[in-house]
């Protein structure tokens, strides 16, 4: 560990060397957006806005991370947010990721649409593997899709609102990105030049959308589309959400979502709120959650759950979001970038970097425990509140 701090300090100092292990088309859908990329720069810039005050003379502290979160007890307070077509992105990233996770003690939640189905990484998560459903269209493949995930022994469901339609991502059409990747010279020839890539594919097979594979009979009868990954067809009302709600025996977390309104319905149904704009990649004239997260949290008070994602790259983040309100972090591309530039052990020096940031901090303005940081109080180099326009 000390000899990868030295080397690799902050998540940023892996970026160079990630983006030249992973071929142009599997970089591209990690560091991309939609439309001009305005939402995700707006995630990282936001942020940057977000500064403490700190007081002194509270003598020394030893910093504990341990996080209470729907009723589980987590070693620090970040889990690994649901990411799309991870094993495109680093051959087997979702074992990586599941096995760091249990051994660490944070959650790890398998995507609906990542390369590696519900069964194979169920053996992997101990029982506390965390699933996220985009929610089909087709009850059937839903109710199924449940199912194999109760029965692989996930035990939080995180259901996903913010994906009415697909989004444009138009550097991704640009960059010919696909699942399986298209056979073409320009796919070959930047496959070629990244080995570690190639060779961890060809051993582990080619990027599919395994958990969907077994569903691909079923055909959209309006366009004739197949119903597999992230091209199916999905749908998702308050009706249905108590559908879910009534057929998941544990925890169940709604995501996405960007409006207090929503966050006070969803109180009602479900265990939790995750607060997202989809990474920057869904809607490109989003606000950031961050900026919510304030107002939400005071109108749903001071002890229901709130998650958050969306341009979190550091220690420092995490902290600035628990200081505004939220009870718990959910990072994705910083825990890719450690894949990519550092394979399997990439994953593990993330979250070492990731924990070991949030310790200093909190050493750093006296905080024993993330109860005192959620505390503590921030300031703003500018207005940074939404206010709706009649």
């Amino acid at each position: 560990m000390t000899k990868l701090l030295d080397k690799y300090p902050r998540i940023s100092d892996m970026l160079p060397k990630a983006k030249r292990r992973m071929p142009h088309f599997a970089a591209e859908y990690l560091f991309s957006g939609t439309g001009y990329d305005l939402a995700m720069e707006y995630n990282e810039k936001i942020l940057k806005e977000i500064l403490f005050v700190p007081r002194y003379l509270k003598g020394i502290v030893e910093a504990d991370t341990k996080t209470n979160i729907l009723g589980r007890s987590y070693e620090a307070p970040f889990g690994i947010a649901p990411m799309g077509l991870t094993g495109l992105m680093w051959p087997g990233a979702e074992e990586a990721l599941a096995k760091m996770a249990v051994k660490n003690n944070i959650p790890f939640t398998l995507s609906t649409v990542a390369c590696a189905s519900i069964e194979d990484i169920g053996p992997h998560l101990d029982g506390k593997g965390w699933f996220q459903l985009y929610p089909p269209i087709d009850k059937e493949i839903r109710n199924d899709l449940l199912r194999r995930a109760q029965n692989s022994g996930y035990d939080v469901l995180v259901v996903t609102a913010d994906i009415p339609s697909q989004s444009r991502r138009e550097r991704l059409r640009i960059a010919g990105v696909s699942v399986p990747p298209k056979n073409n010279i320009r796919n070959f020839y930047h496959a070629m030049l990244c080995p570690s890539w190639s060779l961890g594919t060809l051993v582990r097979g080619m990027p599919q959308f395994r958990t969907m594979n077994k569903y691909n009979q079923f055909m959209n009868k309006s366009k004739g589309e197949k119903v597999l990954g992230s091209g199916m067809k999905r749908f998702l009302d308050w009706k249905y959400l108590e559908e879910v709600k009534e057929i998941w025996k544990g925890p169940v977390i709604l995501k996405g979502l960007m409006h207090i309104e929503d966050a006070l319905r969803a109180k009602e149904l479900v265990d939790a709120v995750y607060l997202s704009n989809h990474g920057g990649r869904q809607l490109d004239i989003s606000a950031s959650p961050l900026q919510i997260l304030p107002d939400v949290r005071r109108e749903l008070g001071p002890d229901f759950p709130i998650l958050i994602d969306s341009g979190f790259y550091s220690g420092q983040d995490i902290v600035k979001a628990l200081m505004l309100g939220a009870d718990f972090v959910m990072v994705g591309r910083p825990f890719m970038v450690g894949l990519g530039a550092l394979g399997h052990k990439g994953a593990f020096h993330t979250y070492d970097i990731l924990k070991d940031e949030i310790e200093n901090i909190m050493e750093q303005i006296c905080s024993p425990n993330i109860e005192d940081i959620k505390k503590q109080k921030l300031s703003v180099t500018k207005d940074f509140s939404l206010k709706e326009i009649k």
